[in-house]
C-alpha cells in the first residue's frame, strides 16, 4: 500500500532514525518492506524489525510549559507530536527529534522555574538587541541561540544556567599530568584542577604565565585523544597560544577557524600531509613512572622556589624601612654591644622591648635576661634614658631582621640544590618525550592527510576535529565553526573579563567541559550605554539574579559567581615586571598575592614621576605640556638606558595618542590602555592628560593594566592638582617617590608597619600571658572592627598599626609648647591605632579607643586626652574617638575616612 507522508500524519523510523521526511511511500513484501525514497525514486527493501510505522499522532499542549528531556533543557519546541510512546518535537529551525514519551517531562512554568530555567530565554532576548544586525535587520548572535535546540545536563553550560546540580569530578590520576611547557606552584593546581574538574576557573595578573598554563592544559587534553576549542573575544590573545604551539612544531594538531576568512585560508592552506615523527620512545614505561614520581616530589621544589621570591621581597622591604627609620631617628646614638648577635632573633629582641614598655622601671630579671642571657648591652646601657633603650631595640630588630632574611634565603638555595633544581627540567623533558610518543602512534600511521573542504566542517565535524583537534576562533564565532550540534570535549575561554555573556553562553554550550581564564583586575568587557535602558527592562522582566545579569558582570565574574564549586586558582607567580613596578599592583589591587619572581638587583631610576608645574594644560582630552615633558626631560634619559624600539607611550586617550604621534611619528609605539592590554615593553610611559584625575582616567582596572605593560622602567606624567589628592593615580605618585626615596615635605614621619605588626603580635603575647585580658580583647575587637571597615569599603590602600609611641608619627617637636612637648615625649604616650597609606607609609587617621569611665569629663585621662587633641591638630593629623560604651562606631569610622579623601 503506499502513502503520501505527512510529517503531520505519519512517523517513520528505519534502523532507529526518523526518515519520515525522505520517505514517499512504502509497501509490504511477505517478510520485508519495501521503501520508495524522495532523493532516487527507488525502491529499498528493510527487514521488519528495522521499520516502524505510526499514524494518527496527537498533539502535545505546551503552552506555558516548560520542556526537559532526559534531564537536560530543550528549547525553540514550536510543537510535539505523540504517536504512541514516541513523542516527536518540531523546533523553529525547522529541525525535529524523535525520544521515548518515557525521556520527556513537561512543567508548568511557574515563578521559580523562571528564575532557574529561564536564563537562557533571557540571552536570547538580549542577543536581539546587542547583537551586530544584518542589512535586513536580522540578529546574528540571535540566530546561533534560536539554533540551539537542547542543553544536555552532561554540558558545562547546563551546569552554568543549573549550578545547585553540580559539576562532575574526573576520576584522573593527577600524577599522570604532564607539563611539557614548564610549570610553576600555581600552575601546576590550575593544571591539575582543569583535568579533574567539569569547569575551573584561572585568575591569570598580569606576567604570570597564564598562555604558558593553557598550552599544558592543551597537551594533557590532547593527550588524553580528546578535544578542545581555544576562544577569547579577540584573535590578538588565541593568536599568542597557536604560536607558542607552532615553535612547538604542534601547529599540525590546530585549525585557526571563526570568521569566514579563517576557515577559508585554513582550507586553502591544508598540505595534504603530516609531520616527520621521530622514533619510537623505547622506554615509554619508565619514561611515565618517572613523570608520577616528580609530580609527587616537585611541589617541594616549588615551595621552596615560592618562598625564597617572598623572603626576597620582606628583605627588600625591611631594607627600605630601616633606611626611613635612620632617617627619623638620632643616627649618633651608640648601640650597645652585642654578645653574639647571631644568637638573637628578631622575635626575641620584640619581646624584650614589648617588655621593657611595659615596666614602669627597669627589675633585675629583666636585666639578667636582656644582658646575661641574650648579651645584649652592659649594665650603663640599661642607665640611660628610657627613649633611647627603645630605639636601640628597634634599630636592633632591624638589623638582625636583615640578618635572618638572608640567612634563610641562603638556606634556602642550598636546599633548592640538594633537592635537585634540575627536577622540573627532567618533567618537561619526560613531558614533551610521552606526547610526542603519543602523537607518533596516533597519526604516523596515516600516509596521506585528508584535505577538508568547507562542507566537511559542518557534514564530517568528528573526523576533522579528531584529525585537527585543537581548534581556534573566537567567542562569538565559535558556533559556527562545526556542525552545530557538535561537541568538544574542552572550551578554554582566555580573556574570559573582556568576554560579554551573550558570546560566552554561546560559546560555552559548544563542550562538555570549560577552562575559563582571566583577571577581573584587568579590563572588563566594553558595554555601550546605547541599549541600557532597554537590557534592564528585560532583566527586570526575567527577574534574573545578579550574577548572571548582563550589565553587572563580565563572563569571568558571572561563572566565578555562580559555580561557587568549581575550583578557582589564582596564578601568583610573576615574571614580567621588576619587584619595584609589580609591587604597586599587588599592593594596590592584588592584595599582596603575588609572588614576585624577578629579582631587584639594585638598579638605579626604575620608577620615575613627572609632576607638571600647576596650571591648566590639558585642552579636551590632550596635553602639549605633558607631551613636551616626555620629549625634552624623559626620552633624553631613557634613551641612555635602552632603545626607542622598546619603549611604549600610553594615553587614556585618542586625541592626545595622534598628537604624540605627530610629535614622534612611528619611532615610539604609542597607543590607548585598551589597545596595550596583552602587550609588554621594556619601558612604559604613562600620560595621565588631565588637569584633575577623573573616574575614566583613575579606574583601577586601567592603571593596573597600564602599569603591568612595563618590565624595566616606568614613567608616569602628571599634572599638578590639589583635586588629585586621594586617587589612584596619587596613590602610584606617592608610591614611586616612597620608594624613590624622595623627600616629600610633612609634618609627620612615615610608618615603619613591619616593625610595628611584629610589636603587636609580642606584645598581644604579653598581655595574654599577663592575664590582662580586657585590654587583649578589646584591642583585638577595634582591630578586627577596623580591618572589616576597609576591607568592605574597598580602601584597598590601607592598611592598620597599633599602640604607637607619639613622638614616633610626629615629625618632630617643633611646634609644640613645653606642656605639649613633655606629654609628647613621655615613653607612655600612645595613638591606639593608626591607620595609614600602604603605598607612603604615611599617617591617614589615628584613632583612640575610650573606655566610659576611665576617659570621662574631669577625669585626669581627659586632661590628657585634650592634650593629644592639640598637639594632633597642631600636626595636622586626622583624629576619631571611639568609645567601648557607644553604638554605631563602624560606621562613624567609614564616614571619617570618606570624609579625609572627599578633601
Amino acid at each position: 500500500m503506499e502513502w503520501q507522508m505527512d510529517v503531520n500524519k505519519y512517523l517513520i523510523i528505519i534502523k532507529n532514525e526518523d526518515k519520515t521526511e525522505d520517505i514517499i511511500s512504502y509497501e509490504n513484501n511477505k517478510n520485508l518492506i519495501n521503501i520508495k525514497y524522495k532523493s532516487t525514486g527507488k525502491m529499498y527493501s528493510y527487514s521488519r524489525r528495522d521499520f516502524q510505522f505510526y499514524k494518527n499522532p496527537t498533539e502535545i499542549d505546551i503552552k506555558d510549559k516548560r520542556i526537559i528531556l532526559n534531564q537536560g533543557y530543550v528549547y525553540n519546541v514550536i510543537k510535539i507530536l505523540k504517536f504512541e510512546s514516541i513523542c516527536k518535537l518540531f523546533f523553529g529551525d525547522g529541525t525535529s527529534i524523535v525520544v521515548s514519551e518515557y525521556s520527556l517531562q513537561l512543567v508548568k512554568n511557574n515563578e521559580s522555574q523562571t528564575l532557574s530555567i529561564n536564563k537562557f530565554d533571557y540571552y536570547k532576548e538580549i542577543s536581539k538587541v546587542v547583537s551586530v544586525k544584518t542589512e535586513d535587520g536580522k540578529s546574528l548572535l540571535t540566530d546561533e541561540y534560536e539554533g540551539i535546540n537542547f542543553i544536555s545536563s552532561d554540558t558545562a553550560l547546563y551546569k552554568y544556567l543549573n549550578p545547585k546540580t553540580g559539576i562532575y569530578k574526573m576520576n584522573v590520576n593527577l600524577n599522570n599530568i604532564i607539563f611539557p611547557f614548564g610549570a610553576n606552584k600555581s600552575q601546576f593546581q590550575a593544571v591539575r584542577n582543569a583535568m579533574s574538574s567539569q569547569i575551573s576557573i584561572i585568575e591569570g595578573p598580569p606576567g604570570t604565565g597564564k598562555t604558558q598554563t593553557i598550552l599544558n592544559i592543551i597537551a594533557n587534553i590532547v593527550k588524553n585523544g580528546q578535544t578542545v576549542a581555544v576562544v577569547s573575544n579577540n584573535n590578538a590573545a588565541t593568536d599568542n597560544v597557536y604560536e607558542k604551539l607552532q615553535k612547538y612544531n604542534l601547529d599540525y594538531l590546530c585549525a585557526r577557524l571563526g570568521k569566514r576568512e579563517n576557515k577559508e585560508e585554513f582550507i586553502n592552506n591544508q598540505t595534504g600531509q603530516y609531520p616527520k615523527f621521530g622514533d619510537k620512545l623505547e622506554d615509554e614505561y619508565s619514561t611515565q613512572n618517572e613523570i608520577l614520581e616528580l609530580n609527587e616530589s616537585i611541589t617541594k621544589i616549588f615551595d621552596i622556589q615560592n618562598n625564597i621570591a617572598k623572603l626576597r621581597e620582606e628583605l627588600n622591604e625591611i631594607k627600605l624601612q630601616h633606611q626611613y627609620f635612620n632617617k627619623h631617628h638620632d643616627n649618633n646614638i651608640n648601640m650597645p654591644k652585642i654578645r653574639n648577635i647571631k644568637k638573637i632573633t628578631s622575635k626575641i629582641i620584640m619581646k624584650l622591648k614589648v617588655e621593657y614598655e611595659e615596666l614602669q622601671e627597669i627589675n633585675l630579671w629583666f636585666r639578667i635576661k636582656s644582658q646575661f642571657l641574650y648579651g645584649i648591652g652592659k649594665k650603663d646601657f640599661y642607665k640611660r634614658e628610657r627613649k633611647d633603650i627603645i630605639n636601640c631595640y628597634n634599630r636592633l630588630f632591624f638589623i638582625v631582621k636583615e640578618m635572618e632574611l638572608e640567612n634563610t634565603i641562603k638556606n634556602n638555595s642550598k636546599q633548592l640544590e640538594q633537592l635537585g633544581n634540575n627536577k622540573l627540567n627532567i618533567l618537561i623533558d619526560d613531558s614533551i618525550k610521552l606526547l610526542n610518543e603519543y602523537l607518533r602512534k596516533r597519526y604516523s600511521q596515516n600516509v596521506e592527510r585528508k584535505i577538508y573542504d568547507i562542507k566537511d566542517l559542518y557534514n564530517n565535524s568528528k573526523q576533522f576535529n579528531e584529525d585537527y583537534p585543537i581548534v581556534f576562533s573566537t567567542t562569538y564565532s565559535i558556533k559556527k565553526c562545526l556542525n552545530k550540534n557538535y561537541m568538544f570535549d574542552y572550551i578554554i575561554m582566555d580573556e574570559s573579563s573582556q568576554v560579554d555573556l551573550i558570546t560566552g553562553v554561546l560559546a560555552l554550550s559548544v563542550a562538555r567541559n570549560a577552562v575559563i581564564v582571566g583577571d577581573l583586575k584587568q579590563l572588563p568587557n566594553v558595554i555601550t550605554t546605547d541599549n541600557k535602558n532597554t537590557i534592564e527592562e528585560i532583566s527586570k522582566k526575567y527577574m534574573i539574579p545578579s550574577n548572571y545579569d548582563y550589565l553587572q558582570n563580565s563572563f569571568l565574574s558571572s561563572v566565578s559567581n555562580t559555580v561557587t564549586d568549581a575550583p578557582k586558582k589564582l596564578l601568583q607567580e610573576h615574571y614580567r615586571c621588576h619587584p619595584k613596578i609589580i609591587q604597586f599592583c599587588n599592593k594596590k589591587f592584588y592584595d599582596g598575592n603575588l609572588i614576585v619572581m624577578t629579582e631587584d638587583k639594585g638598579e638605579n631610576n626604575v620608577l620615575e614621576a613627572y609632576i607638571s608645574a600647576k596650571g591648566n594644560h590639558a585642552r579636551g582630552h590632550k596635553n602639549i605640556r605633558q607631551i613636551d615633558i616626555i620629549e625634552k626631560e624623559i626620552m633624553p634619559k631613557l634613551t641612555e638606558k635602552i632603545t626607542i624600539k622598546d619603549i611604549g607611550v600610553i594615553s587614556p586617550y585618542r586625541e592626545q595618542k595622534k598628537e604624540l604621534e605627530a610629535r614622534f611619528g612611528t619611532e615610539l609605539k604609542i597607543d590607548t590602555i585598551h589597545k596595550f592590554q596583552g602587550r609588554e615593553e621594556e619601558a612604559i610611559i604613562l600620560t595621565t592628560v588631565d588637569n584633575e584625575i577623573g573616574e575614566f582616567v583613575d579606574d583601577p582596572k586601567m592603571l593596573n593594566v597600564a602599569v603591568t605593560r612595563a618590565k624595566r622602567f616606568l614613567r608616569v606624567v602628571v599634572s599638578d592638582s590639589e583635586n588629585n589628592v586621594g586617587t589612584n593615580i596619587d596613590d602610584l605618585i606617592k608610591y614611586i617617590q616612597y620608594n624613590n626615596f624622595e623627600v616629600v615635605e610633612s609634618k609627620t614621619k612615615s610608618i615603619y608597619d613591619m616593625l610595628y605588626k611584629e610589636n603587636r603580635k609580642q606584645r598581644m603575647e604579653y598581655l595574654k600571658n599577663k592575664k590582662r585580658i580586657s585590654d587583649y580583647d578589646s584591642e583585638n575587637l577595634t582591630y578586627n572592627l577596623i580591618e572589616e571597615v576597609i576591607k568592605e569599603n574597598n580602601f584597598d590602600n590601607l592598611d592598620i598599626v597599633v599602640h604607637i609611641p607619639l613622638m614616633d608619627i610626629l615629625a618632630n617637636d617643633d611646634l609644640l609648647n613645653e606642656e605639649e612637648k613633655l606629654y609628647a615625649n613621655n615613653d607612655w604616650t600612645h595613638i591606639d591605632f593608626v591607620i595609614f597609606n600602604k603605598m607612603d607609609k604615611k599617617m591617614v587617621l589615628a584613632i583612640e579607643v575610650d573606655g566610659y569611665y576611665y576617659h570621662k569629663e574631669g577625669t585626669k585621662q581627659q586632661e590628657r586626652d585634650k592634650l593629644k587633641d592639640r598637639i594632633l591638630e597642631k600636626y595636622e593629623v586626622p583624629l576619631i574617638r571611639l568609645s567601648t560604651a557607644g553604638s554605631g562606631e563602624k560606621k562613624i569610622l567609614e564616614e571619617k575616612i570618606r570624609e579625609i579623601f572627599a578633601n
